[in-house]
C-alpha cells in the first residue's frame, strides 16, 4: 500500500495543502513548531479516525475556522481507496464525518484496513516505562488496524464492563442485588474470549518480530530483547470459563472497591531486556530501540495479516540515536513507504530520501527552492 495524495483544508497550522508524496521516504524538515507532526497526524487520523496525540477534535481545528477535512487516497493491490475526515467545532453542534470512497461511514470500525499506518512519536518512550493502559492501547490499534473484528469485540467488551460496573456501584447505593452479577459474570466472561485470544496471538508473534529488529537496529547480541503477555488470563485456553470463575472468587472485593478487578482490561505487555524489566534499567537509547523495534513488528504482523505494506510515520526519530543506530534503522525502511520528520538535515546523513521538504509555519516548500 502506498499513499498517493494527502489533501488538508483548515487543519492544525494548514489552511490548504495537498502532498504527493513518492513511493519511498519523504522527509519533512523543519523547527520545532513549525507543523512537521500535523502533517504525519493527518495521515494518522485518516487511518484510525482519532489523532496519537489529543482526544479533543477541536485542537485539531485551525484557529478561526469552524471545521476542518483531511483526505488520503492510497493504492493497494486490489485498487484505490479514497478515506476523509472532516471535524468540526462545538460551535457547529455536528459530530465528526467519515468518508470511504465518496461514502459516508457511520461508526469508526468501517474506517480499519482501507488505509493503515505505523506510527513512532517521541511519546513513545511512555510504552517503556508509563502505564500499563498505554501498553493495551498498542495492542488494541494494532489488532483493530489487522481486522475491524477486533475492533467491535473490544467495543462489545468495554460495553459489558461498563454495565457490571455501574451494576456494583447501584449495588453499593442499595439499588440492586449482588445475584444480579451473574448476568454480566457471563457477558463480560464471553465478551473477553475475542480480545483475548488476538491479543495471545499478537504478543507471541511480537515477541518473535521484535527481538530481531531489536538486534539489527541495537547492534549488540548480549542484547536480547522479549515481551510477554501477563494477565488474568494470558495463558488460558478457556478464557471465558476462566473468567467466569475468577469473577466469582473475587466477586467480594469487586463489591467492596465497587469496580471489576479482573479481566482483560487489565492486561499488560512486559517488556525486557536480557531478561531483566526494562523499566527498571534500560537506558533512554535502549527503550528508544525497543519501541522502534515494537513499530517496525508491527509493520511485519500488518503486512502479514493483510498483504498490504502499511505506511510509516517515523516523528523526530533520528535526533535521539547515535550513528550507528540510525544507519541500522535507514537500512530496515528500504522499501516502506515512509513520512519522516527532523530538525536538522544532519540526521540524514547516509540516508537516501525521494524527497526533501522544508515546513515552514503554514507551508511546504522543496529543500531546494
Amino acid at each position: 500500500m502506498y499513499i498517493e495524495s494527502l489533501r488538508l483544508q483548515d487543519f492544525r497550522s494548514y489552511h490548504q495543502v495537498t502532498l504527493t508524496p513518492p513511493r519511498g521516504t519523504t522527509v519533512f524538515v523543519g523547527e520545532n513548531g513549525a507543523g512537521k507532526t500535523n502533517l504525519l497526524e493527518a495521515v494518522h487520523l485518516c487511518c484510525l479516525g482519532r489523532s496519537h496525540r489529543t482526544a479533543n477534535d477541536r485542537e485539531m481545528i485551525r484557529t478561526g475556522s469552524e471545521t476542518c477535512a483531511v483526505q488520503v487516497r492510497a493504492m493497494r493491490g486490489d485498487g484505490a481507496d479514497t478515506v476523509g475526515v472532516r471535524l468540526f467545532s462545538g460551535a457547529e453542534k455536528r459530530r465528526k464525518v467519515l468518508h470511504i470512497n465518496g461514502k459516508n461511514a457511520s461508526r469508526t470500525g468501517e474506517l480499519m484496513g482501507h488505509v493503515t499506518c505505523v506510527m513512532f512519536s517521541p511519546e513513545d518512550i511512555e510504552l517503556m516505562r508509563g502505564a500499563p493502559q498505554g501498553r493495551r492501547r498498542f495492542l488494541d490499534m494494532l489488532l483493530s488496524q489487522c481486522g475491524a473484528g477486533y475492533y467491535y469485540a473490544l467495543q462489545t467488551y468495554n460495553s459489558a464492563l461498563k454495565q457490571r460496573n455501574a451494576l456494583l456501584h447501584a449495588i453499593a447505593r442499595g439499588e440492586a442485588q449482588a445475584s444480579m452479577l451473574e448476568v454480566w459474570d457471563e457477558q463480560l466472561s464471553q465478551s473477553a474470549v475475542p480480545v483475548v485470544r488476538a491479543r495471545q496471538y499478537a504478543a507471541e508473534n511480537l515477541c518473535q518480530l521484535a527481538r530481531a529488529h531489536y538486534a539489527h537496529i541495537g547492534g549488540r547480541d548480549n542484547e536480547v530483547f522479549a515481551l510477554r503477555y501477563i494477565g488474568h488470563l494470558a495463558e488460558s485456553s478457556n478464557p471465558a470459563g476462566d473468567l467466569r470463575k475468577l469473577l466469582l472468587a473475587r466477586r467480594e472485593e469487586d463489591l467492596r472497591r465497587v469496580t471489576t478487578t479482573a479481566g482483560p482490561h487489565r492486561d499488560d505487555l512486559l517488556l525486557t531486556l536480557a531478561g531483566q524489566d526494562m523499566r527498571a534499567f534500560a537506558s533512554q537509547g535502549q527503550m528508544r530501540t525497543a519501541v522502534l523495534a515494537l513499530r517496525l513488528s508491527e509493520v511485519d504482523l500488518l503486512t502479514s495479516r493483510q498483504g498490504e505494506t502499511p505506511l510509516l510515520l517515523l516523528d523526530d526519530v533520528l535526533s535521539e540515536l547515535d550513528a550507528g543506530r540510525r544507519t541500522r534503522l535507514l537500512e530496515r525502511i528500504s522499501g516502506i513507504q515512509t513520512l519522516l520528520t527532523c530538525t536538522d538535515l544532519s540526521d540524514l546523513t547516509g540516508a537516501q530520501p525521494e524527497a526533501v521538504l522544508r515546513v515552514r509555519p503554514g507551508e511546504i516548500c522543496a529543500e531546494d527552492a
